[in-house]
């Protein structure tokens, strides 16, 4: 009896100090019907934004596309937000490759971005020009380095004003210091928190 209790007390620790936990992931409760496209900007292949939208794309499927501007933003990350920050002032809508996919095709568009000066990056807004999404629902979804969403989601509301627009998922990515760490989103965040928004919007 005394080495049951004991093996049962040490296991719950260990448990403890390992962080193990016997929780279930998230699960998605209701998968959303249509065609779905997930369009990215990101500046980085495998950080913040586009990280976001794998953990999106593993739970809805669909199509997943990364905006890329013909003359990518160069040089240091301060250089980028210097390069876009003089775009966004100018109004000006940098040229993009082209998608790969025809988002008149689709039923429910992702569109995902960082957080620059409060806003979508640029390139996002060459896709909204480009791509006429009347009638579609849109979701935005956007990564940050500690200053939020701004007001990135009414700007993108403002950019499909024929479209019906769900309300969007903000994540918490890599500041600049942790840009030259190599961190990302996927320390500050997990999928679950894309799992519990997808849950929320499509109850």
């Amino acid at each position: 009896m005394k080495r049951t209790v004991f093996t049962t007390v040490m296991a719950s620790l260990l448990g403890v100090l390992c962080g193990c936990s016997n929780s279930q992931p998230a699960a998605l409760t209701r998968k959303p019907e249509g065609k779905i496209l997930i369009v990215c900007y990101s500046e980085s292949a495998n950080q913040n934004t586009m990280t976001t939208a794998k953990w999106i794309q593993q739970q809805v499927g669909g199509d997943l596309c990364a905006v890329k501007m013909v003359t990518p933003y160069s040089g240091s990350y301060r250089k980028v937000l210097k390069e876009s920050k003089a775009h966004l002032d100018n109004d000006i809508k940098p040229e993009i490759l082209p998608l790969g996919k025809n988002a008149a095709d689709y039923d429910i568009v992702f569109v995902g971005s960082p957080v620059w000066y409060g806003t979508f990056a640029p390139p996002l807004g060459t896709f909204f020009s480009q791509n006429d999404l009347s009638g579609k629902t849109v979701i935005p979804f956007c990564t940050h380095g500690g200053g939020g969403a701004g007001h990135l989601f009414d700007d993108v509301a403002k950019a499909v004003p024929k479209s019906k627009v769900l309300p969007g998922l903000t994540l918490k990515g890599s500041n600049v210091v942790e840009r030259a760490l190599g961190r990302g989103t996927a320390s500050k965040a997990s999928p679950d928190e894309v799992v519990k928004w997808l849950n929320e919007i499509f109850h």
